[in-house]
């Protein structure tokens, strides 16, 4: 039987920059981009403060993201990463069930900033990394999500160890070696989403991958068939093991999970499940002008309402994970952003009074990302408008450049002078022709802790945009 575990740490170590297209490569960059920008946005939430206050800034090699300071390289990436995850406005993948790119990297800015490597190492990492845990998530879902474990991190910690060995130049043995330790600290449970746990998993899953490849690089031993071993990560995991598995190993260097089905960014800062309803929503705002609203009914497919049937949302965590207060924030401004999680928002009547009127369903549609928004009005008229959202703006549907810029300065405007943003901004977009991460890290931060911005919203794009 193929060693799923060595053939899969073969290709990620010996993934060459020369393998990678110029549409890798850009996407690519444009992911990370908005990783960083989720995490400089995330930085002074209140979960990051509080992580943060438990592993604090010490003499280290590492950069903390939107924050003063150095720390460990481990502390870094545990605190980078639930940064970028504290807003959950970091991009998604539809065969990861999760969100692939904030799992790794956090890991590797801390790394890269310690070894000040080059840009097209880091990306070419970053690649690594991400077909490692895109690939393995084909092989468990959909029943290691549906078993309750909450893939950002599970999958998430692989993607880390193989992006960190990567970067290491680790040997496909020691790789492999890697993966065995990152998969004994695979852990996290979707129980958690709409609490602070939730970008604490993203924390753990880049501190405990990074510590996976430097364990490996040190000399560490661990099993070198974990993923398909009877006792392995898959049986215990997925409660069974893949019978095939070419869908992991076929296509490396050719075809990439990173472009097809792709990772998709954000549009709204909350749950990717509910952003076909916000579209719907947001595209029937318009037309109800004064009419009173009755009803709402938002239909979705099954396997989505299991997490986000949250009437009554505790928090702007919650909120995030709540179908019908996001479908009352879209019917009543036409679109969601960061103002919708916290007050008076939060509290607001009129929300509060709509949400109630919100009943969920569950469609027949086989499209796992279709919604529908059926609303009836005082005056009798009967409004109902679809979207379907595969989790995100993926490559076959790209949000264009100003769009994406709009995002990335929202996030970053929040913590960095307009001048550094917009350095920052060229840089990333360039990162293959970065010969220092380091330099890069040094933009990622406030020129003085005192140093505070207006918080603005998402700029809403229009229904053509969309």
């Amino acid at each position: 039987m193929t060693s799923l575990t060595l053939e899969l740490a073969a290709r990620a170590a010996g993934l060459s920059s020369c393998a990678l297209s110029p549409a890798v490569r850009d996407w690519a960059c444009r992911a990370l981009a908005d990783t960083v920008g989720c995490g400089i946005a995330g930085a002074n939430e209140t979960v990051t403060r509080l992580a943060a206050s438990i592993l604090p800034a010490t003499t280290g090699k590492a950069r903390l993201l939107g924050r003063r300071g150095h720390a460990h390289v481990l502390d870094a990436a545990q605190i980078n990463g639930v940064a970028a995850h504290a807003l959950d406005f970091d991009d998604c993948n539809l065969e990861m069930d999760g969100h692939p790119s904030v799992s790794i990297v956090p890991a590797l800015l801390a790394l890269g900033d310690a070894l000040d490597c080059s840009g097209k190492d880091l990306l070419t990492a970053y690649v690594a990394g991400v077909e490692a845990e895109i690939r393995i998530a084909r092989l468990s879902n959909p029943a290691h999500a549906e078993r309750g474990w909450h893939p950002t991190v599970t999958f998430g910690v692989l993607g880390a160890a193989v992006a960190a060995g990567r970067l290491l130049g680790l040997s496909a043995e020691r790789m492999s070696v890697a993966l065995g330790i990152a998969a004994s600290s695979a852990a996290g449970l979707r129980a958690n989403s709409g609490t602070m746990t939730k970008p604490l998993h993203a924390g753990q899953a880049n501190r405990n991958g990074l510590q996976a490849a430097l364990l490996a690089q040190a000399g560490f031993t661990a099993s070198t068939t974990v993923l398909e071993h009877r006792f392995g990560f898959m049986a215990a995991f997925n409660g069974g093991i893949a019978e095939d598995f070419a869908p992991a190993l076929d296509g490396w260097g050719e075809d990439f999970a990173l472009l097809s089905p792709g990772i998709a960014i954000k549009q709204y800062p909350c749950c990717a499940f509910i952003h076909c309803a916000i579209d719907a929503a947001a595209e029937l705002q318009p037309l109800i002008g004064g009419a009173g609203i009755e009803t709402v009914k938002v239909a979705l497919h099954p396997k989505r309402l299991k997490n986000i049937d949250r009437p009554r949302p505790r928090d702007g965590l919650d909120a995030k994970f709540s179908t019908q207060y996001l479908t009352a924030r879209a019917l009543l401004s036409g679109t969601v952003g960061f103002a919708e999680f916290e007050e008076p928002l939060l509290s607001d009547p009129q929300t509060q009074a709509l949400s109630a009127r919100i009943h969920l369903a569950a469609h027949e549609d086989a499209d796992l990302s279709f919604g529908q928004v059926t609303v009836t009005l005082s005056d009798g008229r009967r409004l109902s408008a679809s979207a379907s959202v595969a989790m995100g703006r993926s490559p076959a549907n790209p949000m264009t450049e100003s769009q994406f810029r709009a995002k990335f300065d929202d996030c970053a405007q929040r913590v960095l002078p307009t001048s550094t943003m917009a350095e920052l901004y060229t840089r990333l977009a360039t990162l293959s022709e970065q010969p220092s991460v380091r330099r890069l890290t040094a933009l990622m931060q406030p020129p003085s802790d005192n140093h505070t911005q207006s918080q603005p919203r998402i700029v809403a794009l229009t229904t053509e945009e969309r």
